[in-house]
């Protein structure tokens, strides 16, 4: 059974080994496992070789000419932010102060030559499952932290449903702090009809209240979409069916991709909520699309009964 059975995707293995024979042989072993494998010959390749591909795990010599292994470890383990990349170090050196050298810069673990290839297999195979379980665990607490300010932000909606308030200013904080959870430069809602309600922006980006309502999401274009309750999600970077039409407003405001909410009151269509990235395109998991549209009807609930109150 080849060792991908257990691991999500094929693991790409960084081999780095000044001797040309040695690497080709790991590369057999761990191609026979059935993973990736890139090489580099020497220390400063293995940087750059790393910041290229960005391997799952890196098979490092301790003993080369120019920079040696204990150093190109210590400079890897400086230069990303992966605390759980695998390093595993192999080299002829057995002496208690060399394993301990080895793990002081940062090494995952440590085999000795000659190399028994059914250990070494082992090995690979469990520091690669333990670093994906670790990632994965890593992934389910951001998410866990994620889900607890979206619910922090729901409640601050819902809390404020039964004693008046006034409408603007809890608008206004509802997207000051969304803007915050979702990592955008600029997030606004606007009313149908082209009266804008409130927006936030990151300092260093253009307010976009000139802009009308109309060309600002697209309305013409999703009009449909909207009245059917159904969020709009571009990614200007990728997507090639947006209507041309659309396009130009929202390159000027250099956005790379945006979010637009129908928010539907008594009547209707109310007004739309929308977010924009400007930076960089932004992944929406799928749960974070579920709490957006939970947003969406707290927003929708807010607006209808105290429409009225709007300045």
């Amino acid at each position: 059974m080849s060792s991908q059975t257990f691991l999500s995707k094929t693991p790409l293995i960084l081999i780095v080994d000044d001797d040309r024979a040695m690497r080709t042989l790991l590369k057999v072993a761990m191609e026979e496992e059935g993973y990736r494998v890139i090489e580099a010959k020497n220390g400063q390749q293995c940087l750059e070789e790393y910041n290229r591909a960005k391997p799952d795990m890196i098979l490092l010599d301790a003993i080369m000419p120019e920079m040696d292994g204990f150093t190109c470890c210590q400079q890897l383990r400086a230069l990303q932010n992966d605390v759980y990349l695998p390093i595993l170090m192999i080299t002829a050196l057995d002496d208690q102060d060399s394993i301990d050298q080895a793990f002081v810069v940062g090494a995952t673990d440590y085999v000795t030559k000659p190399i028994y290839w059914s250990v070494l297999s082992q090995r690979v195979r469990h520091l690669l499952e333990t670093s994906q379980a670790l990632q994965e665990l890593q992934s389910l607490k951001y998410q866990l932290e994620r889900q607890q300010q979206w619910q922090t932000l729901w409640q601050h909606l819902t809390g404020q449903l039964t004693k008046p308030f006034q409408i603007k200013s809890l608008l206004q904080k509802t997207i000051n702090e969304l803007r915050t959870l979702v990592n955008a430069q600029r997030v606004g809602l606007s009313q149908v009809n082209d009266k804008f309600l409130v927006e936030s922006i990151e300092p260093g980006y253009p307010s976009v209240k000139t802009l009308s309502w109309d060309k600002l999401t697209g309305f013409e274009e999703y009009k449909n979409t909207y009245e059917a309750e159904q969020i709009v999600m571009i990614d200007l970077l990728s997507q090639t069916d947006i209507p041309q039409t659309a396009i130009a407003p929202w390159e000027q405001l250099t956005i790379k991709s945006l979010a637009m909410v129908p928010i539907m009151g008594k009547e209707g269509l109310f007004a739309i909520l929308w977010i924009h990235h400007c930076q960089s395109s932004y992944q929406w998991e799928s749960w974070e699309v579920e709490c957006l549209s939970y947003l969406r009807d707290l927003l929708g609930l807010t607006t209808s009964y105290h429409f009225a109150n709007i300045n």
